[in-house]
């Protein structure tokens, strides 16, 4: 009985090792196949003689059994490979065994706030968007289920509870999408995946930001799909060529075609060629991409939708970035594998270091000037370091301002000759010394000039468009239409042609800078100003165009200054907005008018001496860092005197002509005042022929209009003149 049992064992054992041959053979016969060899005992002998019997082996038991032999990687469904372990320990983190305890969360938390206040210091603000393991975000596609919260996730909660809101994982925008979004073969994700990426980080820029750029959209049309070899998982396991990679991707020169790139002090730097329409102003995205396949695939989308992208390899704080491109954030990218990296200790000491500089740096106010007004006000003005605000005290009162390109500029009531006292504080609230002035002993200073807000003087004359004292009935209203369509059907009747009238009414700062007023201005704000009544009153008229340019500047005023703090007038960064308006207006009628956008010039500072205000205030001594805008390009027009770098406008006072020798472009005739200085020579760039009359000459000399015959008259008048029609 015992022999037999034992023969029908064998006999058994014999069969399950023919089938298992037979399925074998069938095997390599299908590896063969696929292989472009002839049948499965040739493709055996020929991998058996070159490859090692485990290769082999592995091939078979994934083509058969859909699994894989490799240590560290295990087989899912639909072709797709996952990480189980390596310098992360990926299985763990699906089980979630991978937790941080209290000390770790508390490191991580540290960490990111100083990072964050590195950044803050210069004005930037800093977020971290981490891109998921394959397994967080393809739960479908595992043959194991997810029983735990992640590290990451885990992080990302204990972050949010905490007060550090900047910390985004990524997992929802790259789950449930139509297309593949990781390589199936390989832990990262796809250029599809980027894509997605990128679109979700685009979101959450700042508004700053994000009306600066055009983002970049893909369509289904735009996509392309490929096989090829699977990549690094699949060629861990040996199956490389029999487990394809599945790509969805994109043509990328579209993209790249639009910057030029260069590398600086370790960064890559790009910038765009050319400004989008109606794109005002620069948009300075810092990227820390430190895996470098992430890196190739990101790069193209940020650098092709913002002004200037700058890319570093490493996580730690670039000065040269912050020092020589200023940017307005700061976007880290990691991979989830990768998160213990922000606790790097090198790292953390270059932010450290920062944070110290800037701590260590206060230092106090140097008063340079005074002056007092006949009503008991003090208007004092000195060198202040960046970034930082100012107290003054007297023994009737104190005043706290921001200073701004290192200068102060305050005012409070005051005892002649009494001694001021001042001190700096900087954002974080590190105080400097205190130090002494002497209030001037008598008045000297115009009554119609005060400090306001942001360090600005401001000029009394304004004040009543700022609180509608000056609103105009509807009679005046009226009659004002009238003026202006006679002086249309005069022009036109010197001109001999249908000439347009330009008019562009300039804002006075406080309509750009309202918090800028006083404080016992500032409750008195109209809610309708009379610059709101001419629009209303002019914006339909025939052959008439009312220029209004308010909304623009306030949504662009950290661009850069838009008006002087010494002076009454627009920089000439203000101003480019009043050459923009004009120009855009007069490009629906001729086409070959093309304004410059805003990166066409390069922005420069100088020291220049104060403006007319500080002259009225009588304070002398000081000087206002101002920033100029240079052309990049050749400048076409000539005729015009080159404007120095100063604040005064008297080279530009008198009579002006420019020209082009282009007859496709328009001829203009200016009526202006001393606003119209910091356009010159923007708009002369832009007509065939430009006479511009002199300053304050606003009534329409039609001799030369009937000389030029021009296509447009353009008014270039501040709000607080607009009287003239009145």
């Amino acid at each position: 009985m015992k022999k037999k049992a034992q023969k029908i064992i064998l006999i058994a054992a014999l069969a399950v090792a023919f089938c298992a041959l037979l399925y074998t053979a069938a095997a390599l016969f299908t590896l063969s196949f696929e292989s472009g060899e002839q049948n499965g005992f040739v493709y055996a002998v020929s991998h058996l003689a070159s490859d090692p019997p485990g290769s082999v082996f592995s091939k078979i038991v994934y083509k058969c059994f859909g699994a894989v032999t490799a240590d560290g990687v295990r087989a899912g469904k639909d072709g797709y490979l996952f990480p189980t372990k390596g310098d992360f320990d990926y299985g763990a983190d699906l089980r979630g065994e991978l937790t941080y305890d209290s000390q770790t969360l508390s490191e991580f938390l540290s960490e990111l706030s100083r990072r964050r206040d590195a950044y803050a210091a210069d004005g930037c603000e800093y977020r971290v968007f981490v891109i998921p393991n394959s397994q967080t975000v393809l739960t479908d596609k595992l043959r194991a289920k997810k029983t735990g919260q992640s590290g990451a996730e885990q992080l990302e909660k204990y972050l949010h509870d905490n007060g550090f809101d900047d910390f985004y994982l990524l997992d929802t925008a790259l789950s449930h999408s139509k297309y593949q979004t990781y390589h199936n073969t390989d832990n990262s994700v796809n250029d599809y995946g980027a894509y997605l990426v990128y679109k979700r980080i685009a979101a959450l820029m700042p508004d700053a930001v994000s009306r600066r750029a055009e983002e970049t959209t893909l369509t289904e049309t735009t996509l392309r799909f490929s096989e090829s070899d699977g990549r690094a998982l699949a060629a861990s396991a040996g199956i490389e060529k029999l487990c394809r990679n599945r790509n969805v991707y994109y043509d990328t020169a579209p993209l790249t075609d639009k910057y030029d790139v260069r590398r600086v002090a370790g960064l890559t730097v790009c910038e765009m060629k050319d400004e989008y329409n109606g794109f005002i102003g620069r948009s300075k995205v810092l990227l820390q991409i430190p895996d470098g396949y992430e890196r190739s695939l990101l790069l193209p989308l940020f650098a092709s939708t913002y002004t200037n992208t700058v890319c570093a390899d490493v996580l730690g704080y670039s000065r040269a970035a912050a020092e020589q491109f200023g940017a307005d954030i700061c976007v880290c990218v990691i991979r989830q594998d990768g998160l213990d990296a922000l606790l790097d200790r090198d790292d953390s000491k270059t932010y450290t270091a920062h944070l110290d500089g800037i701590v260590n740096g206060v230092s106090a106010p140097e008063p340079v000037t005074a002056s007092l007004r006949a009503d008991g006000r003090v208007i004092i003005a000195g060198e202040c370091a960046e970034a930082c605000y100012v107290t003054v005290t007297s023994s009737s009162g104190s005043v706290r301002v921001r200073g701004e390109g290192g200068l102060f500029i305050a005012e409070l009531p005051s005892k002649g000759g009494e001694k001021l006292k001042l001190y700096a504080e900087s954002d974080a609230g590190i105080r400097s010394d205190t130090v002494a002035y002497t209030a001037p002993a008598r008045a000297t200073a115009s009554e119609g000039v005060v400090a306001g807000g942001s360090s600005m003087l401001l000029y009394g004359q304004t004040f009543a468009d700022f609180t509608g004292d000056n609103l105009l009935k509807a009679d005046k209203l009226a009659l004002v239409r009238k003026r202006v369509e006679k002086i249309r059907d005069s022009v036109r009747k010197s001109s001999g042609k249908d000439t347009k009238i330009i008019i562009l009414a300039a804002p006075d700062p406080l309509s750009v800078y309202p918090e800028a007023a006083p404080d016992e201005l500032y409750g008195k704000r109209g809610a309708v100003s009379r610059l709101d009544q001419y629009r209303t009153a002019l914006s339909d008229v025939e052959g008439v165009v009312f220029l209004d340019v308010r909304a623009e500047m306030q949504q662009n005023r950290d661009i850069g200054r838009l008006y002087y703090q010494t002076d009454t007038h627009w920089t000439e960064t203000g101003a480019y907005f009043g050459y923009r308006a004009i120009t855009d207006a007069i490009s629906a009628d001729f086409p070959s008018v093309t304004p410059y956008p805003f990166n066409a010039f390069k922005a420069e500072t100088a020291e220049a001496v104060p403006g007319d205000l500080a002259g009225f205030a009588d304070l002398h001594g000081i000087s206002e860092r101002i920033t100029v805008l240079r052309p990049v390009t050749r400048q076409r027009a000539v005729g015009l005197p080159e404007k120095p770098d100063t604040i005064d406008r008297s080279i530009y006072g008198g009579e002006l002509t420019s020209a082009v020798n282009d007859d496709s472009l328009p001829v203009a005739v200016m009526i202006r005042d001393s606003y119209s200085a910091n356009l010159f020579p923007l708009i002369g760039e832009h007509f065939s022929f430009l006479y511009a009359q002199s300053m304050w000459r606003y009534d329409p000399e039609y001799k030369k209009i009937a000389e030029y015959a021009p296509d447009y008259v353009i008014y270039v008048i501040c709000e607080r003149n607009l009287g003239i029609w009145e």
